[in-house]
């Protein structure tokens, strides 16, 4: 590489600490800054929602999300009087959102499958996640890009879900980590940049 392609590169990852430590709160009215729960079903003919403050369910009409991920869990609810477990994303894009699908669903497994192939440095980027619809009516996948590039991740009956979860789980953490410690100290991620030139 170039000098001038080097201190090209250096300034893009600059200017994305730059629009990362931006990223605050607005002064002035606005939502709250809570998380908004995004639910990924085809439960409500259409491929993921939210519930307004009136529980009312508001339809998404863009079939991706391109965001930063912070956090990937199971957690049990209570959904419709039962207790269920559910795979909870926390995600960041122009809010903090949290995608909620059925630990054993389609969804679930095509995020699960793809976040565990993927390394914690493509997950201290942004991320696309895509909607898939089966032709079955209640069946829902997703893609996850990278880079604008599909993660290769198939999965089928075989694939041992623990093994697949702890390895998702693991790579998120490592990224959210490794952002936060970017985030708080940015000399520490210039002087690696620096050193990665050198």
């Amino acid at each position: 590489m170039t000098t001038e392609s080097l201190l090209t590169q250096q300034n893009a990852l600059l200017q994305q600490l730059i629009d990362l430590l931006q990223q605050k709160q607005p002064l002035g009215f606005s939502e709250a800054p809570r998380p908004r729960y995004i639910y990924c079903n085809r439960s409500q003919n259409g491929l993921w929602y939210w519930l307004n403050d009136a529980r009312e369910v508001v339809q998404i009409p863009q079939t991706a999300l391109t965001c930063l991920i912070d956090k990937l869990e199971f957690k049990q609810v209570e959904r419709r009087g039962k207790e269920t477990w559910k795979i909870h994303l926390h995600v960041r894009a122009d809010r903090r959102y949290i995608l909620e699908a059925g630990y054993d669903s389609n969804f679930s497994k095509s995020l699960l499958s793809a976040l565990s192939v993927m390394t914690p440095q493509q997950l201290q980027q942004p991320i696309t996640i895509e909607l898939q619809a089966a032709e079955a009516d209640e069946v829902l996948f997703c893609r996850v890009y990278a880079n604008g590039e599909l993660v290769f991740a198939p999965w089928d009956e075989s694939t041992t879900w623990k093994v697949v979860a702890k390895r998702a789980i693991a790579n998120v953490d490592l990224a959210s980590n490794g952002r936060l410690r970017n985030e708080l100290n940015p000399d520490y991620s210039q002087s690696r940049l620096v050193e990665s030139l050198n």
